[in-house]
């Protein structure tokens, strides 16, 4: 009871020191050829599945018959990654605090429909164009680090040069009347400028990702065995844009490119200080061997601090914190080093609450969780499946340990199936992992106030349960960390079936 007062009067002391942190954002849309399908806008982090520290939570709902769909929230974070999902298919958005926008777009052919207008429209607009695609860049055509350095400061320099052309409203420009997107740039000039923000952010996007492009082509040059000892040249032309008066332009790593960019930074700093200071041989077949100890974290905190500001100090580590924290490991190092002293930032205030739950979770009398009958084995398992016979019972099998893959983000298209479907159909959530993920399952269930019908089963001694109901291996972030079966009032067993929560209303009262 303490802990949660002390959270209490921290989260209050924060909102009082940090009224601007973050504004509310109106998303209105208007699909052609929708078929009312379900359609949710999501939170997109670097590490899948992580918290998020304002506190957002997905919002969805089902087109409705004009095709028209609407969206608020007031938890945004300022210039974070957003995905629009629907129907297997998904529109990257990056959303600033006040941005009120109209997307209109084809379901069948977003991206290439996609045109967006209102208060934040222009940098959607503009990094959907082509020419700020990652396929921009071929980087297996370049044979060395020379060629590479000119590949990419020309692709760059071209992206600049586009970009301060739509800034400056600039449609006479050679770049822009020799494209073969020429009309859909300069709707962008006419129908949604650039603002001074959204300029500066893409200016940064376009200019840092060098960095992280620079050592994507290390680890291809890493794969010539043959260059297993040669020795890296920090002298040569690419690593001059290492330099702290270029870092100094960073503001934030809201954006996940960005913080991509700043680890790539932090790795090349590392090994030219490796190679000044400790006299260290850096060789293509050992460069990224060395950032996995705590050597490596511990100078990683010492330059942070001296070169960036606090705010991308905290977010750097509290993502780390975050990631091993939702994933069931010891997150305690990365923990440790967020910064405190000043007030109770965002990160320490949502990385505290979670462990509170990670703690005392499963005895949340509001939520019950501990309960003896949510405990299963094989014999509970069947008696529960026994109690739903002759009913159409459809089963959520998922890991807490891997529940960002899938689970977190749909938490609301599943309620919103469950309540328009709960007279038709009967569901069940049943959690497998390993016995020591218990309060993991309970956290994750807790933090996203997921009220339902949840069950546990311990991973050991039942690990054969699952294989009637599906081949898939749950208890990985590739397979996607669930699985459905639907179970019909005839006892017959459909397994591994289709997400289906997102499909139209059409289709849940055709197949119902």
């Amino acid at each position: 009871m303490k802990n949660s007062v002390l959270l209490l009067f921290l989260a209050l002391l924060f909102c009082s020191c940090n009224k601007d942190s973050t504004s509310g954002i109106e998303i209105n849309g208007y699909v052609k050829n929708s078929e009312q399908e379900y359609i949710s806008l999501n939170y997109a982090p670097r590490l899948r599945g992580n918290l998020n520290f304002d506190n957002f939570k997905t919002i969805g709902s089902y087109i409705d018959s004009n095709g028209s769909f609407s969206f608020h929230s007031d938890k945004i974070t300022d210039g974070a990654n957003y995905t629009l999902e629907f129907k297997n298919k998904r529109i990257p958005l990056v959303l600033f605090g006040n941005d009120d926008v109209k997307l209109d777009f084809d379901i069948d052919s977003p991206q290439t429909s996609l045109f967006a207008t209102g208060n934040g429209a222009g940098k959607i607009n503009t990094l959907n164009l082509t020419q700020f695609g990652y396929d921009n860049f071929d980087l297996e055509i370049k044979k060395n680090l020379d060629e590479f350095n000119n590949h990419i400061l020309n692709i760059i320099s071209e992206q600049k040069r586009l970009l301060d052309a739509i800034y400056f409203k600039k449609t006479s420009e050679k770049i822009i009347l020799s494209a073969q997107n020429k009309a859909e740039i300069q709707r962008i000039i006419k129908n949604s400028p650039l603002t001074k923000k959204e300029y500066n952010f893409l200016l940064d996007r376009i200019t840092f990702q060098k960095y992280s492009l620079i050592t994507s082509f290390l680890s291809k040059i890493a794969n010539n065995k043959s260059l297993d000892s040669s020795q890296i040249d920090f002298d040569n032309d690419v690593f001059k844009y290492f330099d702290i008066k270029e870092y100094s332009k960073l503001d934030n790593i809201n954006d996940w490119h960005l913080t991509n960019d700043l680890e790539s930074i932090l790795q090349i700093e590392y090994l030219r200080y490796l190679k000044k200071q400790k006299r260290i041989k850096i060789t293509y077949g050992n460069w990224n061997k060395f950032f996995s100890d705590s050597q490596y974290t511990n100078w990683v905190a010492t330059y942070l601090k001296s070169n960036f500001n606090e705010d991308i100090y905290n977010k750097y580590f509290a993502d780390l914190s975050s990631w091993l924290m939702t994933l069931g490991h010891d997150y305690k190092t990365f923990y440790g080093k967020i910064d405190t002293i000043n007030q109770p930032n965002k990160y320490f205030l949502k990385l505290n609450a979670f462990e509170d739950l990670l703690n005392n979770g499963l005895n949340n009398e509001d939520y019950g969780l501990n309960q003896n009958n949510l405990n299963l084995n094989q014999t509970k398992f069947d008696s529960l499946l026994e109690s739903y016979k002759n009913k159409p019972l459809l089963i959520v099998f998922w890991s807490a340990q891997f529940a960002g893959a899938s689970i977190i983000n749909n938490i609301q298209a599943i309620k919103l199936f469950e309540d328009a479907n709960k007279e038709k159909i009967n569901l069940i959530y049943v959690c497998i992992d390993k016995e020591v993920n218990k309060k993991l399952w309970a956290a994750r269930i807790i933090d996203n106030s997921w009220k339902s019908k949840h069950y546990f089963l311990p991973i050991e001694g039942n690990d054969t349960i699952l294989d009637k109901f599906s081949n898939k291996k749950i208890s990985e972030f590739c397979s996607g960390g669930a699985t459905y079966a639907f179970i019909d009032k005839n006892g017959k067993i459909n397994n591994e079936i289709e997400f289906p929560f997102h499909k139209s209303i059409q289709e849940i009262e055709k197949n119902n």
